[in-house]
């Protein structure tokens, strides 16, 4: 501001003159000035503090993502069952929902496997091939239901970049270190669900819940542990090696009946762990508005069904409830599914607008209609982080697989 300008009311000699009424007039003007700068600063703030505030929360669907680690597609009872009676609380949950029989992971790994179902992106676009940090700036599904007024939540194995992820609430900082020393333990899950259904109802916010289980992973339930306090709880029920059904994959052999039946033990700790969070889902009284979708991160830890491309790495038991939308005790066993469908599925579920993806919402086949384009499904492995490369990539149809694999 030029040293003589002249504001509105304001007498230029009293600048030509400072000492004449200075201590008077001036201090006059300086309250004006001052008013003036205090309304044109609070107009300022309100208008830009306006454009800043989040609206209320839209009534949306809450969605409970419960992912079982390292489990065949065939383990639960009801996709065939490994032995009898292993998964009661999975088996229920498909007779209140819909079983997919052909649905799948894009990558048989942990940690790559469910990037992509929270971003929506082949490996080798989100970033995440082996155990690498997904590229900076990609969208992700609990990023994107926070921003639309969701309480999201993770619980179980982590997936450790927070600045994309923005979880609002975690059990652990996600990556720790220490989730071998509850990560087995059914009632751990269920002291954190209950606690997580409750703030969301007392926010009166939607939620998005991601339960994570370390079951059936290595070290088998009932076997010894390997780490300290590692097998924390113990399952509802052990299987004997004379319980287990081979998978075809497997020679029956006496060593591998009794691997298995350990496996067993662990997928039933895993299922005691969901009918935990199911019934805390229910006792909170949010089931009518909860889509619930169980699925596992790939197959098995045996032979041929993890670190590869073959399809018994790669299928996947799918799972999904969603009271008054989906019939009860539904099958789909003509359509195809990836976990690349997963985030716009989810999102279109809920009335958000999907980021680019590399799948498509499958929501027609959720209303038990028919959908052109899924008749195969992709997939790829890279590495195992820190060892060598060894790439593979497939197509995969319901009667046939096309693996290349240029390192065999």
């Amino acid at each position: 501001m030029q040293r003589n300008a002249t504001w509105p009311g304001h007498d230029r000699s009293l600048q030509r003159h400072p000492v004449e009424g200075s201590q008077i007039v001036g201090s006059v003007m300086n309250r004006k000035l001052l008013g003036l700068c205090v309304v044109v600063l609070v107009w300022s703030l309100g208008a830009g503090y306006a454009t800043a505030q989040l609206a209320a929360p839209v009534k949306r669907p809450n969605v409970l993502l419960i992912v079982a680690d390292d489990m065949n597609w065939d383990t639960p009872g009801c996709f065939g069952g490994a032995a009898k009676d292993i998964t009661p609380n999975i088996d229920k949950l498909a007779t209140e929902g819909m079983r997919f029989t052909h649905a799948y992971v894009n990558i048989s790994i942990c940690t790559p496997s469910r990037s992509v179902m929270l971003t929506g992106l082949y490996p080798h676009n989100n970033g995440a091939e082996g155990f690498q940090r997904i590229h900076p700036g990609t969208p992700t599904l609990p990023a994107i239901l926070n921003e639309a007024g969701y309480i999201c939540g993770t619980v179980g194995k982590p997936l450790s970049q927070e600045e994309l992820f923005r979880w609002s609430v975690a059990y652990r900082w996600p990556g720790k270190g220490d989730e071998n020393l509850w990560g087995r333990d059914p009632a751990m899950y269920r002291n954190f669900a209950s606690k997580f259904f409750a703030m969301a109802k007392t926010s009166k916010q939607p939620f998005f819940l991601m339960t994570s289980s370390h079951d059936p992973h290595h070290p088998f339930g009932g076997g010894k542990a390997t780490r300290e306090l590692e097998e924390r709880a113990e399952s509802s029920r052990s299987f004997e090696a004379d319980e287990v059904r081979v998978p075809n994959f497997l020679p029956d052999l006496p060593g591998v009946r009794k691997e298995l039946a350990a496996y067993c033990t662990s997928t039933r700790r895993l299922d005691d762990m969901v009918g935990a969070v199911l019934e805390e889902l229910g006792k909170a009284k949010l089931v009518e508005n909860t889509i619930v979708i169980f699925l596992s991160d790939h197959g098995m830890p045996f032979p041929g069904a993890k670190f590869n491309c073959y399809p018994n790495s790669v299928r996947s038991p799918w799972v999904i409830r969603w009271p008054g939308k989906i019939k009860a005790g539904a099958v789909d066993k003509t359509h195809m599914i990836s976990t690349v469908d997963l985030q716009p599925t989810i999102l279109e579920a809920v009335g958000l607008k999907s980021p680019k993806s590399d799948g498509r919402s499958f929501g027609p086949l959720l209303r038990g209609e028919t959908q052109d384009g899924r008749d195969a499904v992709f997939a790829q492995f890279h590495h195992i982080h820190g060892k060598d490369a060894l790439p593979m990539r497939a197509v995969i149809t319901k009667d046939a697989a096309y693996v290349f694999n240029p390192w065999s």
